[in-house]
């Protein structure tokens, strides 16, 4: 009869976790050096801030930013239809479930955590001073935002695949190839839709900050605005980015609900 290690109880776990937890919490705290007596001395500059940001001036707003909004928007769809096609094949390299070659596995995945360690702003710097300041910049980072977020969540779906209609496929004939695009496809065709609508929502938001680096869209406005400390035309444009991200978000909502 074999004994198998005992598993510890989640109640241990909990006993020993959350004072572990508190600890390390209040180390942070500590060591990030934040000072009660400063923030209350700054406090005061808040109205810097506060009074013109509840002062809008839609009117300019609407003047000044609907074109870049526009702009911001056409960054998000370009980026995403270009970064998620180019991720579709890459993913089913980067699966062990799709690729047998585990030295071709190593190098696909390898390429795709070096995509995602490297964050968008800092793609859109080095693609600012490769191509020149403007959208063009802002779309090829979010290209590489995008491949790296629709790689790592597909390439997982397609690990957990059902492997049997591959296997049914290989068994009538079909090549590796033939069989991974005739069965593992379909499988994670639906998935590759929901993320997709999820990762356009992301790239309207990631957009909006790539403009303060110059990559074009409706942050380098409210850049520009901000240096000015003309928070009275920064606050109507973020709520008008965020009426088109709500609106996006629920044709998103409503489409998967159609799809899966």
């Amino acid at each position: 009869m074999i004994n198998y290690p005992k598993k510890p109880s989640p109640s241990l776990l909990v006993l020993i976790g959350i004072p572990a937890g508190i600890l390390f919490s209040v180390f942070s705290f500590l060591q990030i050096g934040f000072n009660f007596q400063d923030f209350k001395n700054n406090l005061s500059n808040r109205y810097l801030v506060t009074d013109p940001l509840f002062n809008p001036k839609w009117a300019w707003a609407w003047e000044n930013s609907s074109d870049a909004l526009v702009e911001t928007i056409q960054i998000a769809i370009l980026a995403s239809i270009i970064g998620c096609a180019v991720a579709l094949p890459l993913s089913f390299y980067a699966s062990r479930a799709t690729n047998l070659n585990k030295y071709s596995y190593f190098v696909y995945k390898s390429f795709l955590n070096l995509v995602r360690t490297i964050p968008d702003l800092f793609w859109a710097m080095i693609f600012t001073v490769a191509v020149g300041i403007g959208p063009f910049a802002g779309v090829l980072a979010l290209l590489m935002f995008s491949l790296a977020i629709m790689g790592k969540l597909l390439s997982e779906t397609i690990d957990s695949i059902d492997p049997g209609p591959m296997e049914a496929a290989k068994a009538t004939g079909a090549s590796h190839n033939q069989s991974v695009f005739t069965s593992a496809l379909p499988q994670v065709l639906p998935n590759f839709t929901a993320y997709f609508l999820y990762i356009f929502e992301l790239c309207i938001r990631a957009s909006v900050i790539l403009g303060l680096v110059g990559a074009g869209g409706v942050g380098r406005i409210i850049e520009t605005q901000r240096i000015f400390l003309r928070f009275d035309r920064i606050s109507p444009i973020i709520v008008l980015i965020l009426v088109v991200v709500i609106l996006i978000e629920q044709f998103s909502v409503w489409l998967r609900r159609k799809i899966l």
